[in-house]
Formats: structure tokens, sequence, C-alpha cells
């Protein structure tokens, strides 16, 4: 919005600066136009990628349903297990550590970082 005011209204944006104090000038045209964001329904958002449209997430979805059960329909159910993978983290170092007033409080190097194990529960 910013860059539109300065290509299209600079003349405006020169007044209005003028008319504040040297300072507070940028951060009462951002509170201006935060305003005008809110009364006009305009919401904050990160950039994201192009999502694909419903209808093509639709058709991806039973192409590979369709490859799968294609894929693996000699298998019989007895032979079709339930995984599910959790990672989990042991080892963390401690938030906080007891240490004489005055004295380091530095941990020792094994202890700054945490191991990382893979937990599988078959059904």
């Amino acid at each position: 919005m910013i860059t539109w005011i300065k290509l299209n209204q600079w003349n405006w944006l020169l007044n209005y600066i003028s008319t504040k104090k040297p300072n507070a000038a940028c951060i009462s045209l951002l509170k201006l136009l935060q305003c005008f964001c809110k009364r006009h329904g305009f919401t904050r958002q990160r950039p994201t990628k192009k999502k694909l449209k419903q209808t093509v997430l639709a058709e991806v979805q039973e192409e590979f349903a369709s490859d799968f059960h294609h894929d693996y329909a000699t298998y019989s159910n007895d032979c079709v297990f339930n995984v599910d993978e959790t990672g989990m983290y042991y080892d963390l170092p401690p938030s906080y550590i007891w240490s004489v007033r005055g004295g380091s409080s530095k941990i020792s190097a094994g202890e700054k970082h945490s191991m990382r194990m893979t937990a599988v529960l078959t059904v």
C-alpha cells in the first residue's frame, strides 16, 4: 500500500509527513494504514506457494488410490499391518541449572544437544 501511495499520491504523502513530527511520521502512517486495512477487511498474511484447486487435488487423490489398490491387490488383509511412527527426543539438556553464585553456568559439550529416536508401533 505504501508503494501505491508513493507512486500515485506523492503530494498527499509529502503533505501528510510534513504535518507530523520527524520521528513519528512513519509510525503514524503505518497506524493509519493498519486502521484502513482493518476497517476494509484486509488481513495480514504470510505469502505462500500457489495451492492447487480442490478439483485437481481430488483427481490426484483418486489416481493415487487407484494405483495403490492396483499395486497391492495381491496382498491379503492378514498381511497388511498398520504402522505408526513417532520421533522422540531424549537426553534433553536442562532448561535451568543450579550453579554457585559467581561461578560458571556453562554446560559440558555432551549436554548441549538432545538425542533423537524413532519409535514404531505396529498393530
